[in-house]
This record gives C-alpha cells, sequence and structure tokens, in this order.
C-alpha cells in the first residue's frame, strides 16, 4: 500500500521538478570558449564592469565576448607571482588584490601589469602577510589579517589599526559589510562583530555561534544578504550552513542533516534579485533556498540537458550588479544564469524523462476548448498536451486497428465549434477524432466525392463555417460535414484554383478567402464568386511558392514565401516584399502570427523575428527583433504549419526539436544600455600592449579602457579599434553603432560578433570614434563612449613646417619683389641702351643710306664718263689721244671702285655681301688689275713692279671681289709710299688637289705701322694717326672690306709691318681649277665686244628697224642710251614710269628699258603692269638700276624683267642683251613643224621638240610636274626653267599647261569627249580646274569652243 502511495508522489515531486527546471536555464564557459582553466576558485567584477575569474591557471578578465588571461610569466618581474589564484579583492585607486599560492598581487588597470602586494602594503603601513579578506566602503579600504587585526587605509593612504574587543587567541576569519554605516567582522571561533564605517569603533559583539564552530576551522565565511542576515560557512568542511539573524539572536542550521541541503560541503553563499540564497556545493550543485519557506531547489548538471549547470562542484558563486548570478566548478568552467535570458519555454523530449514530450518533430497544432493542444508530429503520431497537468498523451498508429490514426505522420490539425478534431494526413486521407474514437476519410479514385488527395496539408473553417481542405496535389475541396461529400476545384476546373498543391489559408475581413498554392495565391472573391490569381509576374510577389499566409487585424494581407515576406497594397494592387536587408533573420518564411499587442511573430529557417509594421501602402515598414537557439527556441530552423495562436494570446512555435509556448506579453527586453568599453588597439594588425614601444615611441601610457586620448604618427593611421560590451545577457545579440567623426558622416552599424573597427590611410588630424549600442529595433539608447585619436601631420606639414613655409615664401616674394624690380631697373636700363642702340642703328642707317643714295647719284656720271670714253678709245686713232682717254677710263674706273666700296660696306653691314665665282684666266686678270695703278704710280714717283711666278691658270673666281682686293692694297701702298718709294706686287699659284691657292704680297717702302696697331688695321674706321705732307687721311673702311672679302673666299690676310721699314700684306684664297674649254671671260664693263649691227640684219632681211622704248628719269643717260641706240633702232623716249606705260600701250615697241629709280611709277611697278596686261605681256622688258644687290635684281626679275643690266655697264654689252631679246622667239615658236627635217632644225627647236615629245606621252598623267620634265631631259630644273623660259617666254609648268590645253582644244573639236572626260584625259584632276584654265587661255569656257569651232 505504500509503495502504491509513493509512486504517485515521486511523479507529482517530479513533475514539480521537471516544472521548475526551464526557469533556471545556465550558460557555460570554458577552455572552449577562451578560460584558462576550468577549475574557477573566486570570482570578482571590477568597477569598469569587467568580470574577472581566478583559475588554477592563471587570471581571467571576461568583457562579454572574449577572455585575457593574465599567467605568471618566470622572465616578467611585473607579471603575476603565481597561475593558482586563491583569491580576488578590491583595492584603493581601481586597483585588484591577488591572492595566489605563491604570494598576493596588485593588478593596475592602466598598466595591466602586476606588483608585488608587500611593498604596497608596507608602503601603507600594512602587514606585509596574513591577509584574509579586504573590503572598499567608499574611498575607504579595510584589511583583515588573521593574526594582526583589522585596518582602515583612508584617502591620504596611511593604514590605521582598529580597536577591537579584547578576545584571547581571537583571529579574524572574514570581513562583510553589513549596510551603508557598518561592517560585520567573523572571527575564527564564530563570533561576530559590528563596526562603525565613520569612527571604527566596535558597536556590536556577539559570540553567539561559538558553541555552532566547536573546532578551529580551517578556513570560515561570512555572508550576510540584503535582510541583514548572516550566513556562516567552513569551505572545504562539511560543516554545512549556519543561518543567524543578528536582529532576533534567531540562528539555524542548513544542512543536509536538517533535511533542507543536499550537500554539506558548503563553498560559497550568495542572494540573488528575488531574495532567494544560493549555496554552492562540493558535489551537491546549487541548492537554492526560499528564506519564508526555508526549502530548497537543487540545480544539478544533467548530462542530457545542456541549459543546465555544468558541474555539481561548486567552487565560487558570484552575482554581478546586472543580476546574473555565476557559478565557478571544480573541472568545467563556469555556469551563469541570467534572469530573461531564455525568454522562451521549450518543450522537449529529454530521455529519462516519462513526463516530457514524448516527440521532437512537431508539424501542426491545435487548441480544444479546454486551452490544452494538440500536437500533431512527424512520424510520433498525435499527442495531447495537458496545460495544467503538464502531462502528455501519445496516440500511434496501429496497424489493423481502425480505430487509431491513418498513419503517424499528421501535417494539418482542426478543432471545430463542435470541439471535434480534423486531422490532415501525410499520405493517409483525413479523419476526425471524437471521443475516443477515430472516423477516417479517404481518397477513391472510383467515388468522385471523396477526398480529392491522400494527403491533406491544411485544414481551414471560414466565417460562414465552410470547411475547405487543401491537399498536396488534389487540389482544393470543400467539405460537407452532413453529408461527407467532398466538392472538388483543381487546376483543370474552369473558374477555380490554378494549381493542385494548397499550402495556406487566410480570411479577409469582407469574407474574401485567399488560398496559398505552389503556383501563386488564388482569392476567391465572396461577392462574385471567382477566383482571382495573384503571381510575381503580375503583382511582384516575392516567389509563386507560397508557404503561409495571414490578415492582421489592421485588415492588411501578409505573404510568406521562400524569397521573402510579402506585403499587398491594396491601392496599387501590388504586393510588397521585405527580406533579409529589411532586418529578417531569413528570405525563407515559414509562419506567420499576430500577438495581441500588434506584432506579426514570424518563423523562419533561421530563427523567430518579432516585426513590428507601420505606416501604410507604399510608406509601410518594418522593424525586427529576431530570437534564435540563444534565447531558448527550440532551434533555428521551423517547421511548416507548425505554429498556432491560443485563445489566451501565447503562442506556440514547432520545428524538429520539439516546441515553445510563450506569451509575447511576458517577453521583454532589456532597455537599460550596455557598458561599452575600448579594449585593445591594433597598429598593422598589431596589438599595442601600455607602455610598449613602437616604432621607438609608446603610444599607450595606460590600457585603452583607462585611455581617453591617444596619439599617432602621420605613418601609424592604419590602425584597429577593439571594444566590449559588457552585457552578458546574450551581448552576441546586441547591435552597435560607431563613428569617426572628422571623417565619417553617418553611423555605420555592426553586430555583436563584430567588435572590431578598423580605419586605414586616415588623413592627419584630430577626430574622436564614438561607440554607441543600438537596441534591436534600430533606435540607439545610448550607453556610448568615444576616444579622441590624434594622428600627427609629418614633419613637413607640421605648425614650424608651415611657418617655416611661409617666413620662406614671404622671403621668396621679398626677394622676388626686389628681383623683379632689378629686373625692370636692368630692363629700364637695357631699354635704353636698346633705344640709344637704335637710335645710334638708325643713325647709321642714315649714313649707309646716305651713302648708299650718294653711291648710286654717283654711278650715272660716272656711267656717263666711261661709256663715251670707251667710245673714243675705240675710234680714235691718235696715240696720245688714246692715252689720254685711257688715263681718263682708269680714273673712272678708281672712281667707280671708291663708289663700289661704299656700296659692299654697306652690304658688310647689312649682311648682304655674296660671292660670285665665274670661269676666267687668273693671272691675266691679277696683271691686267695691277697696271691700272701705272698711271697713280707715274705721278706719285713710286715705283711699281709686277711679277707672276706661274703661267695662266683658269679658275673659278669672284672677279670684282679680287680687283676690290688689289685695289684696296695698292691704294694703302701708294698712299703711305713717299716719292722715290717702291711698291712690289708678286702672285703666285700652288695647285693641291684641284685647287689653286693664289697668293698675292704687296709690299711697300713706306711709313710701316707700329706693333701695338697691327691688330687694329682691319677694324672698320680705324685711321693711322700719321700726319704728312703726302698722307691723306683715309675713311677707315678699306682693309675692313679687304679682310671681310678675303674671309668670304675661305682665305687668310696678314701683314708685316714695322716703322720706317714699310709693310708687306700677304692674301692667301683658294680657287676651284676649270678646264680650259671651260674658259668664260670675265664681264667687265670695259671690255669690248664686237656686235653684229641689227639694222644690217634688218636691211639684208628687208624689215623694219625693232622699235626701243627708253623709261629714264635723268635726261643726260636718256640722251646717251638715245644716241647710241638710234643708230640700230627705232628709239622712243619716257621722262616717268607713267609716261612709259602710256607710250608702251600706244606704240607697242619691241623692247622697253626701263631705269628703276624713277619717281611716281618705278620701274618695277611698270614691269608689272607691262606683264599683267594682255596687249603688252610679251614685251621683253630690261631693268637698269646702280642697286647691285642680289635681292634687288630678284625683285626685279620676279616682276617679270627679262634681263637686268647694273650701273655702269658697258653699252656693247647692253647692246647685245637687246639684240638677244629682239631674236628671241615668240611664244609660239615653240610649235615645230612635223615635216622638218632634223639637219634642218636649230639646237633650240631640238630641245622643244624632244619636249614636246615628253609633255605630250605623259599628257594624261595629273602628276607630271618640271621635276619630271627635267630628270626626262636628264637636266636640273634650273637649266630647265632657264632654257624653256628663253624660247618660249614662258615657265615650263606654264608650257605644259599650254600643251595640254591645246591637246584639249583638238579633242573637243575632233572628238565626241565631254569637258570631264577631256580633262582627265590631258591631266586636269579637277574639270573645274581645267574650265577656268580654258577660259583663261581661249577667253571662253571648253563647251562653247566646241560648239562654236564645229559652226565654223
Amino acid at each position: 500500500m505504500l509503495k502504491k502511495l509513493l509512486i504517485p508522489l515521486c511523479l507529482i515531486a517530479l513533475s514539480q521538478v521537471r516544472a521548475q527546471q526551464p526557469a533556471y536555464p545556465f550558460t557555460s564557459l570554458n577552455i572552449h570558449h577562451g578560460l584558462s582553466n576550468n577549475q574557477v576558485n573566486c570570482i570578482y567584477k571590477d568597477d569598469r564592469g569587467f568580470l574577472w575569474f581566478g583559475t588554477l591557471g592563471g587570471l581571467n578578465r571576461y568583457d562579454g565576448s572574449n577572455f585575457r588571461v593574465f599567467r605568471h610569466i618566470l622572465s616578467d618581474s611585473l607579471s603575476l607571482n603565481d597561475d593558482y589564484i586563491v583569491a580576488l579583492f578590491p583595492a584603493p585607486g581601481g586597483q585588484m588584490y591577488v591572492r595566489t599560492r605563491n604570494g598576493d598581487n596588485l593588478y593596475d588597470p592602466r598598466r595591466e601589469q602586476f606588483s608585488p602586494a608587500a611593498a604596497w602594503l608596507g608602503a601603507r603601513g600594512l602587514p606585509a602577510s596574513g591577509l584574509t579578506s579586504m573590503l572598499m566602503t567608499g574611498d575607504t579600504c579595510w584589511a583583515a589579517y588573521a593574526d594582526s587585526g583589522l585596518y582602515r587605509l583612508g584617502a591620504r593612504g596611511h593604514a590605521t589599526r582598529i580597536a577591537l574587543p579584547m578576545r584571547t587567541g581571537g583571529r579574524i576569519a572574514d570581513i562583510k559589510r553589513e549596510d551603508d554605516r557598518h561592517l560585520l567582522l567573523l572571527w575564527f571561533d564564530g563570533a561576530l562583530t559590528r563596526i562603525d564605517i565613520r569612527s571604527g569603533q566596535t558597536v556590536w559583539h556577539s559570540e553567539a555561534l561559538i558553541t555552532d564552530v566547536s573546532r578551529p576551522p580551517m578556513s570560515l565565511a561570512l555572508f550576510v544578504d540584503n535582510q541583514k542576515d548572516c550566513w556562516v560557512y567552513m569551505p572545504g568542511s562539511d560543516f554545512g550552513v549556519i543561518h543567524y539573524r543578528p536582529s532576533t539572536g534567531e540562528k539555524r542550521s542548513v544542512s543536509r542533516k536538517t533535511g533542507i541541503l543536499n550537500n554539506d560541503i558548503v563553498n560559497s553563499v550568495i542572494q540573488d534579485d528575488r531574495g532567494m540564497i544560493w549555496i554552492g556545493t562540493d558535489h551537491g550543485g546549487v541548492n537554492v533556498l526560499d528564506k519564508q519557506t526555508f526549502q530548497a531547489k537543487f540545480f544539478v548538471n544533467r548530462p542530457e540537458d545542456s541549459k543546465s549547470i555544468a558541474e555539481n562542484a561548486i567552487y565560487a558563486l558570484y552575482k554581478d550588479s546586472q543580476g546574473i548570478v555565476w557559478c565557478g566548478t571544480y573541472k568545467r568552467g563556469v555556469s551563469y544564469f541570467a534572469e530573461n535570458k531564455m525568454k522562451f519555454a521549450l518543450h522537449e523530449f529529454k530521455h529519462g524523462d516519462p513526463l516530457s514530450l514524448p516527440y521532437n518533430d512537431v508539424n501542426c497544432f491545435a487548441e480544444d476548448k479546454k486551452g490544452n493542444v494538440w500536437i500533431g508530429t512527424n512520424g510520433g503520431g498525435l499527442i495531447y498536451y495537458d496545460r495544467k497537468a503538464q502531462t502528455y498523451r501519445q496516440y500511434r498508429h496501429r496497424a489493423g486497428d481502425e480505430n487509431s490514426l491513418s498513419n503517424d505522420v499528421i501535417v494539418s490539425l482542426h478543432v471545430d465549434k463542435w470541439d471535434q478534431l480534423w486531422i490532415g494526413y501525410y499520405f493517409g486521407g483525413m479523419g476526425y477524432f471524437r471521443d475516443g474514437k477515430f472516423t477516417h476519410y479517404s481518397h477513391s479514385p472510383q467515388d468522385a466525392n471523396s477526398l480529392a488527395n491522400k494527403t491533406v496539408w491544411k485544414l481551414y473553417e471560414d466565417k460562414r463555417n465552410n470547411f475547405w481542405v487543401g491537399t498536396l496535389g488534389g487540389g482544393l475541396d470543400r467539405f460537407d460535414r452532413g453529408n461527407g461529400i467532398f466538392y472538388h476545384n483543381n487546376a483543370d476546373m474552369a473558374n477555380s484554383v490554378h494549381s493542385n498543391y494548397i499550402t495556406a489559408f487566410a480570411e479577409t475581413p469582407e469574407g474574401d478567402l485567399w488560398i496559398g498554392t505552389a503556383y501563386g495565391i488564388d482569392v476567391l472573391d465572396k461577392s462574385k464568386g471567382i477566383f482571382v490569381h495573384l503571381l510575381r509576374s503580375s503583382h511582384q510577389l516575392s516567389n509563386d511558392n507560397v508557404t503561409s499566409l495571414h490578415c492582421d487585424r489592421q485588415g492588411r494581407m501578409w505573404a510568406g514565401t521562400r524569397e521573402g515576406l510579402s506585403y499587398y497594397d491594396p491601392v496599387a494592387l501590388t504586393f510588397r516584399t521585405f527580406r533579409m536587408e529589411d532586418g529578417l533573420p531569413d528570405n525563407t518564411i515559414v509562419s506567420i502570427l499576430e500577438s495581441d499587442d500588434g506584432y506579426l511573430w514570424i518563423s523562419t529557417s533561421r530563427g523567430l523575428s518579432r516585426v513590428r509594421a507601420t505606416g501604410v501602402g507604399s510608406k509601410l515598414v518594418i522593424s525586427c527583433r529576431n530570437y534564435d537557439e540563444q534565447d531558448g527556441l527550440q532551434g533555428k530552423v521551423f517547421n511548416v504549419n507548425a505554429a498556432l495562436r491560443l485563445r489566451s494570446g501565447e503562442l506556440i512555435f514547432g520545428g524538429a526539436d520539439g516546441f515553445n509556448l510563450f506569451n509575447p506579453a511576458e517577453i521583454r527586453e532589456n532597455r537599460t544600455p550596455p557598458v561599452l568599453v575600448f579594449t585593445g588597439l591594433q597598429l598593422f594588425n598589431k596589438t599595442i600592449a601600455p607602455g610598449e614601444s613602437f616604432r621607438g615611441h609608446t603610444v599607450l601610457e595606460a590600457s585603452l579602457p583607462e585611455t581617453r586620448r591617444i596619439e599617432l604618427r602621420y605613418n601609424e593611421n592604419d590602425f584597429s579599434v577593439i571594444f566590449a560590451s559588457l552585457n552578458f545577457r546574450n551581448a552576441d545579440k546586441n547591435r552597435y553603432e560607431y563613428m569617426l567623426e572628422g571623417f565619417n558622416k553617418e553611423w555605420m552599424l555592426t553586430d555583436g560578433k563584430t567588435r572590431r573597427i578598423s580605419y586605414t590611410n586616415i588623413n592627419p588630424g584630430e577626430y574622436t570614434l564614438h561607440v554607441r549600442s543600438s537596441p534591436e529595433d534600430g533606435n540607439p539608447t545610448g550607453g556610448g563612449i568615444s576616444l579622441l585619436i590624434r594622428i600627427l601631420p609629418p614633419w613637413w606639414a607640421t605648425g614650424w613646417a608651415y611657418t617655416a613655409y611661409v617666413l620662406l615664401l614671404l622671403a621668396a616674394l621679398y626677394l622676388g619683389r626686389r628681383a623683379i624690380i632689378r629686373r625692370a631697373h636692368r630692363r629700364f636700363a637695357l631699354q635704353n641702351e636698346r633705344k640709344e642702340a637704335q637710335r645710334l642703328h638708325e643713325l647709321d642707317m642714315m649714313k649707309i643710306k646716305l651713302l648708299t643714295n650718294v653711291s648710286h647719284e654717283l654711278r650715272t656720271p660716272v656711267s656717263l664718263i666711261l661709256s663715251p670714253i670707251e667710245d673714243f678709245i675705240r675710234r680714235t686713232d691718235d696715240e696720245s689721244e688714246r692715252r689720254q682717254f685711257q688715263l681718263i677710263r682708269r680714273n673712272a674706273r678708281r672712281l667707280l671702285n671708291l663708289v663700289n666700296q661704299l656700296m659692299d660696306f654697306r652690304k658688310m653691314e647689312m649682311r648682304e655681301l655674296r660671292t660670285d665665282p665665274v670661269p676666267g684666266e687668273l693671272m691675266g686678270f691679277l696683271r691686267e688689275s695691277v697696271q691700272s695703278f701705272s698711271d697713280l704710280a707715274e705721278r706719285k714717283g713710286v715705283t711699281l713692279e709686277y711679277s707672276a711666278g706661274t703661267k695662266p691658270i683658269n679658275a673659278c673666281f669672284d672677279h670684282d671681289k679680287l680687283e676690290r682686293i688689289i685695289f684696296n692694297l695698292l691704294s694703302n701702298a701708294f698712299k703711305f709710299t713717299p716719292a722715290g718709294g717702291k711698291v712690289r706686287v708678286t702672285s703666285g699659284v700652288n695647285i693641291e688637289q684641284e685647287r689653286a691657292w693664289l697668293e698675292i704680297k704687296i709690299s711697300d717702302t713706306g711709313i710701316g705701322i707700329a706693333p701695338d696697331r697691327i691688330g687694329k688695321i682691319f677694324e672698320r674706321y680705324f685711321q693711322a694717326d700719321q700726319r704728312s705732307a703726302f698722307v691723306s687721311p683715309g675713311s677707315g673702311i678699306g682693309l675692313a672690306i679687304t679682310r671681310e672679302f678675303v674671309t668670304m673666299q675661305q682665305g687668310t690676310i696678314d701683314v708685316d709691318s714695322a716703322p720706317g721699314q714699310g709693310s708687306t700684306f700677304i692674301v692667301r684664297i683658294p680657287y676651284d681649277l676649270v678646264s680650259g674649254d671651260g674658259k668664260a671671260a670675265p664681264v667687265a664693263p670695259f671690255v669690248p665686244v664686237p656686235v653684229k649691227s641689227p639694222d644690217d640684219r634688218a636691211a639684208r632681211k628687208g624689215k623694219r628697224k625693232p622699235t626701243i622704248l627708253l623709261v629714264e628719269d635723268t635726261e643726260d643717260f636718256r640722251f646717251y642710251l638715245k644716241e647710241n641706240l638710234q643708230e640700230h633702232y627705232h628709239v622712243l623716249e619716257a621722262a616717268s614710269g607713267d609716261a612709259g606705260w602710256q607710250a608702251a600701250l600706244s606704240a607697242q615697241p619691241d623692247l622697253v628699258v626701263s631705269d628703276i629709280n624713277m619717281p611716281g611709277m618705278d620701274g618695277l611697278a611698270l614691269c608689272r603692269k607691262i606683264r599683267s596686261n594682255a596687249r603688252t605681256r610679251q614685251i621683253p622688258v630690261i631693268l637698269l638700276t646702280a642697286m647691285g644687290e642680289e635681292a634687288v635684281q630678284l625683285e626685279g626679275l620676279d616682276a617679270g624683267a627679262d634681263d637686268y643690266l647694273v650701273k655702269p655697264f658697258s653699252f656693247e654689252i647692253m647692246l647685245s642683251r637687246v639684240r638677244n631679246l629682239l631674236e628671241r622667239k615668240a611664244p609660239v615658236q615653240y610649235l615645230i613643224p612635223k615635216d622638218a627635217e632634223p639637219a634642218q632644225l636649230s639646237a633650240d627647236e631640238k630641245f622643244m621638240q624632244r619636249a614636246l615629245e615628253i609633255v605630250e606621252t605623259h599628257l594624261s598623267d595629273a602628276d607630271f610636274s618640271v621635276e619630271a620634265l627635267s630628270r626626262e631631259l636628264h637636266m636640273n630644273r634650273v637649266s630647265v626653267y632657264k632654257r624653256v623660259y628663253a624660247i618660249t617666254g614662258q615657265p615650263p609648268i606654264e608650257f605644259i599647261r599650254s600643251v595640254r590645253l591645246r591637246k584639249a582644244a583638238d579633242l573637243l573639236l575632233k572628238t565626241e569627249m565631254n569637258i570631264a572626260e577631256v580633262a582627265y584625259e590631258v591631266g586636269f584632276n579637277n574639270p573645274k580646274y581645267f574650265t577656268r584654265y580654258f577660259k583663261m587661255a581661249y577667253h571662253m569656257l571648253p563647251s562653247a569652243y566646241a560648239t562654236a569651232m564645229r559652226k565654223e
């Protein structure tokens, strides 16, 4: 009978234990989480919020995520004395007192270093050993010694011993704070003493517990709870616990012997926030004692329960400021209990517990009228959960038994208003359960009114009591419960569902039925009776495979798919989808429920989410708070359909590991912001310790938690800051925001697992790193921390550097300004110099111009002297007269040389001197030039001797320049040689490699040259200072011009002289030799040339005399020319260019001879006008000028002149050139008769015949040019130009064009080719250009020409 009574009692007790156990779930930390050793001897939480664990293998600092381990290091005197930590106490200045097996240490949190405690104690007047306990009350430290008594250490840092009651053999065991005013002192014999904190005096003493402590213990400990009750125990002994109430003197033994504890070896005692006393035992786990009833609950390790305490041997208990209870074990690390950390009650199968959930894999739920829950499982049958009795009853399929389940896999449940349970099976049809009897409905192909499919996935009863059956492959059935008939809707029917796989139901307030399928959503319109199809393609549904539907209390329809949570916008008639980026834990939505407070609770494949939706339509947004197994859920993955909202407002969610049943209103979040602290600094991924030298300097003077500001160098701008959240309730689930002020403009979000903030390549400057907590819904709640980070600039970017730069800039500006002013002064001076130089240059140019003009004016009279004298010499037969005329000619020529010397000086000034070498007999030219001075030698009484050392030589030399050299040197020799003196000229030629080096020596017996003046005689304007009767001053330019002439011809001139002994000038000039047949007589104005009389020819041919027009403003010169020309030609005169133009137009002369320098229209303008007029362009023109420069000659030739004569000139040469021009063939004469015999043709005609043949051969070649013609003729271009022009009067390019145009005219006349074809045929690329040139030649267009010629 007793056994029968004990069994129910045990079951009730087990039920109570099982029901109570989930209220205290533990979380464990061990060496796998970073703890240095699993034996935890003591626990302490410091002022910063770090949790410290003293273990067998070192001291551990825990920040809620990571462990920092401090160990004894032999080589480090600032490390722990020993790894075995015995006790931890708070010490003054935020330090920590560490007791080890090998001496005590003091921990400095600023330096994160340890120092021996003995020195610190001695410095403050405290005993160096024997400390049993230390306590802080504000700024006052209390130190209790076993043998030395009690000491108080004030803010001044010096200890005072407290007077205690005189007791024989009294030793202090422990000291604890009783309240804000008192301390309680425990003696080793069990006596208690109350000490006033302010005065340090004993205010109460009790020896009531002495009798309970019968023998001197090894250790004795005291705990004072919030009600000021004392709990005395002996760690390591089976003493149990004595509860003593000082206010009443009541005491009570709490032990196993008294039936309260399960173990008497008590190592620690604390009180939690609910007032419960936690007693840590050795091998008895944690005994939680209710002070009101003195009954205990035992928290022991259960191997099958991961949320039970890690081990039964408890060495230390500690309750922190957050109310978390920490339990240090002997071999399994630390277990801690945080109230409300496990927010969800879990129902699961537990081995060895017959009252636990029989089967874990849960598929669906239904609630009966009693509030109990039916549970359909995935292979465990049907389970009925009696919530009041906390019992489960399981129904299973029994083969052959009709009154059992059709199948143990149940996928849908529904309890109707008659409290009947309807069951949907997986491949088992449908059934219902009532009064202990199962009824079955199955699919029969022969019965059209039977169930459409074997698998019933969803059961739903709408507001009109229609019973809907969603099958997995058979479509949608409406079940008539009265008649047992199923009415079918499937995808093959009109106005029906669009998929045979039905997954979910929901109903709107208007009564429209929403049906979730594997192919979108079908909406059964209540008023119209039609199905409306909603798809991803048409309505932006997240995915067509719909898993759940829910219509919330505001009438908003939500759809869950494997690609997110979709909200239907009734205005836009489309869905809006929310995904993981919006805060959901996963995109796969499993089930949707709604709590009484309007939150949506959504199960997913990665946890449970509480969703708050705000706004309407397109402005609707969601915020999410996500939960996982750390919050007590059965797991991250939930099963489809395994969700139900109970009438009580509670929610149930199930999965493969059981189910969670909870009241959403009780799920409260901790709104207290966590304590944040910076824990570490890394530079280039290297952790920086306090006081550590990095690259030659100390970055952290103190540990980072104690540091508010750090300075980094410019090349240390790659850093990471590690922070911790000292929130030990699911710290990894918190979210944080950070911002580097001065760099970031917005807050950056990070989760609780990523607590490292890294920045790279930050520019120098001051920044502030802010970190703050962000709660689950995204609203900051404060608790932020800041760290000032200053990145120093490089030395070249510091303030001193910029100051130096500014100073340097100012100095540079100053120096630059000075330089600019100096440059301006120099520029001004230079401008003045340039102006002066310009003025002098202009003055020189005026002088040169004057000399030039004078020279030009002298040339005409000299020409008028030389020309008649030439005639007189040629005509006279009287030798005496001839000598007189030759005298006149020599002096005129000398005068001409002086004029030419002035011209040469101007050319030398203008850099216009050029050499003009022509072939000639060199030695004869020298003899004639020297002999021109014979009359001067005779007149001055100076002997002139000339000797030539070689035979005649033909060479190419500049006749004019060589004559000037001899003239200047002989003029100087005669000038400085007195009467009776001697001038000797010798010449010789050395032949070297086809070159003749002419050497001329001119020696005199004159006054000589001083040695200091020899180097200056060739300078311009240098004049000797000798003044005598026979030496007249010169111009100082003769020798300068002479040296210039010699240098131009690559020769040398030297002088050898001594005062009173005369001078010798030596000239050496190289010339190129020419063959004898290449000899060309020098063109000299005084050499007569025999000329055939033109009038004789004209008379023989019976033709009229040619007409020559003379245009000359100088009447005498015009008269001279007329007198000489009229013997041979008919001469017309004009005194100006304008008159000459009129005469050319009216008389049409055969030749025009014009001076260049004339008032009004000059000769160049007249020549251009003649060439530009069609009536006169064929008249040859000869220009006359006193200017012999090449540039002037080229200008005349460019104007169209046929020839050019420089005054003075020989009339015979002029007459010869006139004759040649008049005999030049007209342009039409290049047409050679085809029947002419070669022997009858002249050289020019043969040349033109060859040129015509070449041009006609290349007539169609548009690229045929003068260069090509020159190559074909084997001549250079200049020679071709001269010869063609001399024969035709046209340049070669015009000659070629004329041949092309003549051929074009012939083609136009004789062929039917059009204009373009003709143009291309004769070598014109562009018909437009062809037309233009044709019109210029024939004075009409090609088309008009062809028409006109054909008419003729």
